[in-house]
Formats: structure tokens, C-alpha cells, sequence
């Protein structure tokens, strides 16, 4: 089977605060490290059960989050940008969805470094009249080509937003949010023997996990930091509609618009 692996790196074991997240900060390398190797533990427990696996690796986190030397072979990786343009338009046939290292959608209480897209730009999303962050937004997205999340890694906050949209996913909390920047972690080693155990069993009762999908029409709702203004903003089968200066809603039926207007 084909196999995605989205990592991100606020999620990882260890990682509660930004300085940790930043390029150009001494902290980062050991997070990525860390994440690295829950990434690597997840393709160990995806080829425990599909020995025969095609697996894709996509760095999300901006910077990169994945050390490129330290990466298992067995599997492909690019950038969050390529994939973007390459793998997600159509998804070329993938079977299932799998992330590590994620974090929760922003606005969650205690939940370590949530956010989504960008703290410094983005309030929140709600599609469909659903809080969404960016796990759900990609979920509905490779719902609606087939595609099964079936695992997921990240604190327990997030944990709790993924299986509230995506019944009997499996997860695996690596640490406990105490706040915005605090937590309490599994061990770098405990978390990627529970990741590796866990990416096992999701993809040998794949099966169990339905494609995340809502049925049309859709509309996808954004809140600002900062006013911005989409009065002049044309897109071909959406409709668009400013709510106030800080919040713009998009009105479509098919849920491919959503990579369009997703900003």
C-alpha cells in the first residue's frame, strides 16, 4: 500500500516551547532530532505491517523539521511546498494518512505551541461550522480522495481533536499539555516504542478507520489577527463573503476548492 507520513515538529516528544521550533535557535537541533527519530520509528511499525509499503515523508514544519541525514532510506520525504503541488491536488492513489509530531489547532487550553498555520496570523478556522485546525483541514481533504488518517502523534490536546473528527484513529499522546509552552513528556524513547507500536496497528486494521467526509455545501470560515481585506478576491466556484475586517467566509461545493481558499 501507499503510505503518508506528515511530521511536524511542535508535537515531537520534548518539544513545549518556540525557541525550540525557531531556525535560527540552538534548541532546534535536538527537536529535530527527536522528531526524527519518532518519524523513523513510524516507518519501522508501517513496515512491520506492509513489509511491501510505499511510504512518503512530508516535512511540514517551516525550516524543516527532519534531519536529512538521520532518515530511514525505506522511504521518500519532501518539503511541505512540493508536496503541496505534487502529492496533495490529487493524491496520487494513496492509501493512508499518518502523522507525527503534530500539534493542536489553535485556541485549545493547555495545549503546547497550538496553533494553526501561524500564531502571529491566524485566530481560528471552522468548516462547516467546526473548529478545525490543521489536522482537520488536511483529514477533509484526503477524505474526500479516499485517503484513511489512520494514526496520529502529537500532545494529548491534539490527540483529543483528531479522534473527536476521525473515529477509531490510533494515537499516541507523547506528552501532557500543561500550557501554551509547557508539558509533561514521555521519555525520547518511550515515545517512539509507543509510535512504532502504534503506526503497526493502525495500518494492520486500516480497515476500521472511515475517509474523514462532509457532505456539500461547504463553507470555510477565517479569523485574522489583523484586518485583511478579500472584497476584490475572485475564485472560480467559491463565493466569498467579508464577515468584518478581521474574518472571511468562503461558500463552495466541491472540497477540492478548499487547497484554493485554505490561506
Amino acid at each position: 500500500m501507499k503510505h503518508i507520513i506528515m511530521a511536524d515538529l511542535e508535537g515531537a516528544a520534548g518539544v513545549d516551547r518556540f525557541s525550540q521550533t525557531y531556525a535560527d535557535e540552538p534548541f532546534k537541533r535536538a527537536a529535530m532530532l527527536q522528531l526524527t527519530r519518532e518519524v523513523n520509528a513510524c516507518i519501522d511499525g508501517v513496515h512491520a505491517a506492509d513489509p511491501q509499503a510505499d511510504i512518503y515523508v512530508i516535512d511540514r514544519h517551516g525550516g524543516g523539521g527532519i534531519i536529512a541525514e538521520e532518515r530511514d532510506p525505506r522511504a521518500y520525504y519532501a518539503p511541505w511546498g512540493v508536496a503541496r503541488r505534487e502529492i496533495f491536488p490529487d493524491y496520487r492513489g494513496f492509501n493512508t494518512y499518518l502523522y507525527v509530531g503534530q500539534h493542536a489547532m489553535a485556541g485549545l487550553v493547555n495545549a503546547p505551541l497550538c496553533h494553526t498555520d501561524s500564531s502571529k496570523q491566524v485566530v481560528y478556522k471552522r468548516f462547516n461550522g467546526v473548529f478545525v485546525g490543521e489536522f482537520g483541514i488536511e483529514a477533509l481533504r484526503a477524505g474526500n480522495h479516499g485517503v484513511r488518517v489512520i494514526f496520529f502523534a502529537g500532545d494529548d490536546k491534539a490527540v483529543a481533536e483528531a479522534r473527536a473528527l476521525v473515529p477509531n484513529i490510533v494515537t499516541v499522546a507523547t506528552k501532557r499539555g500543561t500550557g501554551w509552552q509547557r508539558g509533561r513528556h514521555l521519555s525520547d524513547e518511550e515515545a517512539c516504542r509507543a509510535i512504532r507500536a502504534g503506526a503497526a496497528e493502525a495500518v494492520r486494521q486500516y480497515r476500521r478507520v472511515a475517509p474523514l467526509r462532509m457532505e456539500p455545501p461547504y463553507t470555510h470560515e477565517i479569523r485574522f489577527v489583523y484586518p485583511r481585506q478579500f472584497g476584490h478576491m475572485k475564485v472560480e466556484g467559491v463565493r466569498v463573503t467579508q464577515l468584518d475586517p478581521y474574518t472571511v467566509l468562503f461558500r463552495f461545493d466541491d472540497l477540492d476548492r478548499l487547497q484554493v481558499v485554505d490561506l
